[in-house]
């Protein structure tokens, strides 16, 4: 349950803040008891002063009974030595008390805090001085001597501070204080268990997915499986995770498709480049030798192949690399295709051309990059395709599709016919042409960059190339 580092982290962390409540709790409700505790002496002591003037008939006929007041602080400095008696002119000054004298360190106390009390008897806590203290203060109850109407001195009564004291040591001692103790220690495990299995679970889950992100790290291979239901903002992570193992997944086979497509046409450049430039060398030093024009024009024919497939080389790796950008816009495609392929009839008149192409046909397309396409597709059909040529445009469903035709067997790999150095036409009518495929693969990269596809398609003698547009692209 702890062996994570997030599991120990927020678990101390709750162990703190239960504690910090727990002890909070036991503070206020101590502080709060306490301050109960006094109002309620507060309000018993309050007329404890007035008592003692009526039961000990302290005043009789309305002037001071003075053998009553010896007599009552005699008694109470003997029974009850705690509560503390005293006899104060109006100015402060102590004429009588029930305590021995050598107790007594002042003779004089403050009559501000009496006439307070006098004047406001619910006012709340009150602390006068006390005697017995050069400068502490105590709780006090205090009456008007003979009566409020003709004052002429305070009984004042003074409650000792470890009476005080004794109610807080059995405070602690009271059922407040274990009640509040046992509240606190079980508020604090049933908050641990609960958030314990609460950090649990949570934790549960994200270890479950950290693990999964880890597998795809070390097998980049298996994508993450995505979760079963959205049921909160962990689920909702773990879904994007699994978006994200699917596009780097997605990525990594793009990229491996790439570099063992670029490994395989490097391979082939070699003997794709070495034929025509050995030819060329040949010519040119035969013609050296012989000086004939035949030699020469043969060696110019060599160069030209050798330039053209230089160009399609560099063609290739500008849009691997991502170098040309789309410049589509919307124009008529029929228009278009008729206009290059009456260019094509021109130079190539003895060709057996069928055309067909439906008028109206308009979608977005980068012009210059279009006609590479199609003049690659054309290169090749008129190259191996027997002397006919066959050309559509016509709208499939939702599709627009350009076909080109020409006669050849069935190319058998057709998985690899547009990544590899096979082109259009029957290879083995043929031996001493060396093609290569990049125009092919210029073409599937034209195709998939208007948001289209090059696809290869077989019937009786004939070889099909088709590029499909869809019109919302």
């Amino acid at each position: 349950m702890f062996k994570s580092k997030i599991s120990r982290q927020y678990s101390l962390w709750l162990v703190a803040i239960f504690s910090v409540m727990g002890i909070s709790y036991l503070a206020l409700s101590l502080a709060l008891s306490s301050h109960y505790l006094k109002q309620v002496q507060i309000k018993i002591n309050a007329d404890v002063a007035q008592t003692l003037i009526q039961d000990n008939e302290l005043v009789k006929q309305g002037k001071l009974n003075e053998p009553a007041i010896e007599d009552t602080f005699h008694r109470y400095m003997l029974l009850n030595p705690n509560l503390e008696i005293y006899l104060v002119d109006l100015s402060g000054n102590l004429l009588k008390y029930s305590a021995n004298a050598d107790k007594i360190k002042r003779n004089h106390i403050d009559i501000q805090p009496l006439q307070r009390f006098l004047k406001h008897p619910s006012e709340g806590l009150i602390l006068g001085d006390d005697p017995r203290s050069f400068d502490g203060k105590s709780l006090f109850s205090v009456a008007y001597l003979p009566n409020a109407e003709h004052p002429e001195a305070y009984l004042y009564v003074v409650i000792q501070p470890h009476i005080a004291e004794e109610v807080d040591r059995r405070l602690q001692e009271s059922i407040l204080l274990k009640l509040s103790g046992w509240s606190f220690l079980t508020s604090l495990l049933l908050g641990l268990g609960l958030g314990g299995a609460l950090f649990y679970f949570l934790n549960r889950r994200i270890a479950l997915l950290s693990e999964k992100v880890k597998r795809f790290e070390q097998a980049p291979q298996h994508v993450i499986p995505p979760p079963e239901k959205l049921n909160d903002e962990l689920d909702e992570l773990a879904l994007a995770t699994s978006d994200m193992s699917v596009q780097l997944h997605d990525q990594l086979e793009h990229i491996q498709q790439a570099d063992q497509q670029r490994r395989f046409m490097i391979s082939s450049l070699s003997h794709d480049l070495r034929t025509p430039l050995t030819n060329l060398l040949g010519y040119m030093e035969q013609a050296k030798v012989d000086n004939s024009m035949d030699y020469l024009d043969t060696a110019f024919q060599n160069g030209l192949k050798l330039k053209n497939y230089l160009d399609r080389l560099f063609e290739y790796a500008k849009l691997d690399s991502n170098l040309i950008q789309l410049n589509a816009q919307y124009q008529s495609l029929s228009e278009f295709c008729e206009t290059l392929l009456e260019q094509y009839q021109t130079l190539s008149p003895n060709a057996d051309w069928w055309i067909d192409i439906h008028a109206g046909i308009e979608i977005a397309f980068d012009r210059e990059l279009m006609e590479s396409a199609i003049r690659n597709l054309l290169d090749n059909a008129m190259k191996y395709g027997d002397g006919w040529v066959s050309f559509g445009l016509y709208r499939l469903d939702d599709d627009i599709t350009i076909r080109v035709c020409s006669a050849g067997n069935e190319l058998h790999q057709v998985n690899r016919l547009l990544e590899s150095k096979l082109a259009v036409g029957n290879a083995a009518n043929h031996p001493a042409q060396n093609h290569t495929g990049f125009g092919l693969a210029i073409v599937r990269f034209i195709a998939e960059k208007h948001a289209g596809s090059l696809v290869y398609e077989h019937e009786t003698n004939k070889n099909c190339f088709e590029i499909r547009l869809s019109k919302a692209s």
